[in-house]
């Protein structure tokens, strides 16, 4: 007999649905989806403006995924006990995630998978918060890379995963679990009046990511490079807030920004660098967390 268990797909700094091998996987697994976000250690630690922004970005979220039929369970504790207990709840045989690479949550992840595959439970974690892992991109020395430029020489003509489509419906279980309220969160307590004013210059979601990107392709790209040295100019595609939340992937930003310097706009190159800068950025993490 096929199995027909629930999945949990754990969100943490992958709050988008396109171009994230993880939901992708599970959404075509033919098995029931439970999307859950874990307010956990990891998220209590940050500061006020992140956990602020991270409390607008769950809320997007869980927008997005009732668009396609399903619902973002939320749940406060350590990720381990709450993912046993949704398991326990919900029959769930597999648990799956997108990767993510500073040493906590390293630590925190490793523990997780050993401990759910030794209770039988599938555990699975997926790229799609980095182009290349970390661990494929090492010089002829077998060493990682300390300097951008040979590490920009040695992945600008490797291959980048391809976009992968949002699911049009995620397949829902026959019953779902109980949820907390975003609102009992208070994600902007510590922001105190600061949420007001910081709000109106954020860009929040997915939708609101994409067509950033696509105008910044379209109005701003070919004068990138000298422009954006300049604060006083609107010159660079302002898609940090996204990205650090997984609201976009560097993904469509390479590939996007691939076609528009094949359509000649002369600052997309310079873009796909500063792309591979924040790549780089990672990859030293990974390699020399301390």
């Amino acid at each position: 007999m096929s199995d027909k268990s629930p999945i949990l797909l754990w969100y943490r700094r992958d709050l988008r649905l396109s171009d994230h091998p993880a939901l992708s996987a599970a959404a075509n697994a033919g098995r029931p989806v439970i999307p859950v976000f874990i307010k956990d250690k990891s998220v209590n630690a940050l500061g006020a403006a992140p956990k602020w922004r991270l409390g607008l970005g769950i809320g997007a979220l869980a927008d997005s995924l009732e668009g396609v039929s399903s619902r973002l369970v939320l749940r406060e504790g350590d990720a381990l006990e709450v993912l046993q207990a949704l398991i326990k709840e919900t029959g769930a045989g597999a648990v799956y995630w997108s990767r993510l690479y500073d040493p906590d949550s390293v630590q925190r992840d490793s523990k997780i998978k050993e401990t759910l595959c030794s209770d039988g439970i599938e555990a699975k974690s997926f790229g799609g918060h980095v182009m290349f892992e970390p661990w494929t991109v090492e010089t002829k020395a077998g060493d990682c890379y300390k300097v951008y430029t040979p590490f920009w020489k040695a992945v600008r003509d490797r291959e980048v995963e391809g976009l992968i489509d949002a699911p049009a419906n995620l397949p829902t279980p026959d019953a779902w679990p109980a949820t907390d309220k975003l609102a009992n969160y208070n994600m902007s307590a510590a922001m105190r009046r600061g949420a007001e004013i910081v709000a109106g210059y954020c860009r929040v979601g997915e939708d609101a990511a994409l067509e950033q990107l696509d105008r910044f392709l379209e109005e701003r790209v070919q004068t990138y490079k000298a422009d954006r040295d300049f604060p006083a100019r609107e010159a660079t595609s302002e898609l940090s807030e996204n990205l650090a939340w997984g609201e976009i992937s560097p993904h469509r930003m390479w590939h996007l920004g691939a076609q528009a310097m094949r359509d000649g706009k002369q600052g997309a190159e310079h873009f796909l660098k500063e792309v591979v800068w924040r790549e780089f950025a990672y990859h030293l993490m990974y390699h020399s967390p301390h």
